[in-house]
């Protein structure tokens, strides 16, 4: 996909190379979002075809870390305190990491593969002074597969019982890994049968998120779109009947895209591969649709900010990403705009897709692109 991208140095422009002025009005405001390069151009920065984002995750300490998927896949970092991404290494013989990155209390690094499906635990080095290179192999330990022949399509982490739970591709398996023991448990599939049709309903409609509620328990979606839980209790795996919102005849093609954890209560927002936003209650398991942000596909991205408002990212493949927001106190939307940065005459970049979002603990909303050449997004929601 064609990228309009401006770099030219400190020489001035002629007024035929400037934006329209209306153009701004149907982007986020320039002074709330900026980018980053994933390294240190033109040498030290994760190439073309290895740079797209699709899994972001903060550390305890703040840290940001990321990884791309293409012909290689690479772990990348942000240091808030400095501000900059540093490329770590090329994760050996990996391809993809979909929404598979997870970071424990202890700051251990745990990334879930595609397509071998191996997790795998990076440690980072003490202090800020992680040293890496964008062509280099990155140390990592090799914790096995949880199920062999199987992708890991999704991971979620409780960091207080030290269990990271996933889900495998292009079967659906609900699995988990104890850190402390070592140690996997499946629990059992999300999805029997693919979505009906000839063309491109060629898998099974598995979740691509999961959420842990405060009391420890882990929630997907699955088959015809319907809720599926494991309870830290019991261990086991159950189907609710709660489904999530989808236009009408669409059921068994939906799922959800993202989760936002407030981190305490009983209350999540999910958001749709068809678009839509819900809350659900773990407590009473009653699920509100909240109707839909955007006329497009997907809730790619959702978080809770610290001013009480999700964000949220939508948008299908083809279609041009767009930053929202939704008030729980008011119920109302406010569209944001396309996610675009002009610094021009110094860089200028729009992203089409955005993949993962991220919530940073000064409240800065990372939003990773996922195309053949990707940057990192920085959102400053107002307060």
């Amino acid at each position: 996909m064609l990228k309009r991208l401006v770099f030219v140095g400190l020489i001035s422009l002629p007024l035929a190379a400037q934006r329209d002025p209306g153009y701004d009005y149907s982007v986020v405001k320039q002074v709330r979002i900026d980018l980053r390069d994933l390294g240190y151009p033109p040498v030290d920065v994760i190439p073309p075809d290895e740079s797209a984002i699709r899994a972001l995750a903060v550390a305890p300490d703040g840290t940001l870390y990321g990884a791309t998927s293409g012909k290689r896949s690479h772990l990348f970092m942000l240091n808030p305190v400095h501000g900059y991404v540093q490329p770590l290494g090329v994760l050996p013989g990996v391809a993809a990491v979909h929404r598979s990155l997870v970071i424990s209390r202890h700051g251990n690094v745990y990334i879930g593969t595609a397509p071998s499906g191996h997790l795998l635990r990076y440690t980072p080095s003490s202090g800020h002074d992680q040293q890496g290179r964008v062509d280099m192999p990155l140390g990592v330990a090799d914790l096995g597969a949880p199920v062999a022949g199987e992708s890991i399509y999704a991971l979620a982490i409780d960091r207080g019982q030290d269990r990271i739970y996933g889900l495998t591709s292009p079967a659906g398996h609900f699995f988990n890994y104890d850190i402390h023991a070592g140690r996997f448990a499946v629990y059992g599939k999300v999805a029997e049968r693919k979505m009906p049709g000839e063309k491109f309903e060629n898998e099974k409609a598995i979740g691509r998120a999961i959420a842990i509620d405060a009391d420890g328990n882990a929630y997907t979606s699955g088959e015809g779109g319907r809720l599926f839980r494991v309870s830290c209790l019991t261990g086991k795996l159950d189907q609710l009947t709660q489904a999530v919102p989808s236009v009408p005849g669409r059921e068994p093609y939906n799922r959800v895209d993202a989760w936002a954890l407030p981190g305490n209560g009983s209350v999540l927002y999910g958001g749709t591969s068809d678009g839509y936003l819900f809350r659900f209650d773990t407590k009473s398991l009653r699920l509100q649709n909240l109707g839909k942000p955007l006329n497009q596909y997907r809730i790619r991205g959702l978080v809770l900010a610290q001013n009480g408002k999700l964000y949220g990212v939508g948008g299908d493949d083809d279609e041009m990403a767009r930053l929202f927001s939704y008030d729980p106190a008011t119920g109302a939307y406010e569209l944001l705009g396309m996610v675009d940065v002009n610094r021009r005459p110094y860089y200028a970049w729009q992203a089409y897709v955005i993949d993962s979002v991220e919530l940073g603990p000064d409240g800065t909303v990372y939003l990773g692109q996922s195309e053949r050449k990707s940057k990192l997004y920085l959102y400053y929601p107002e307060p």
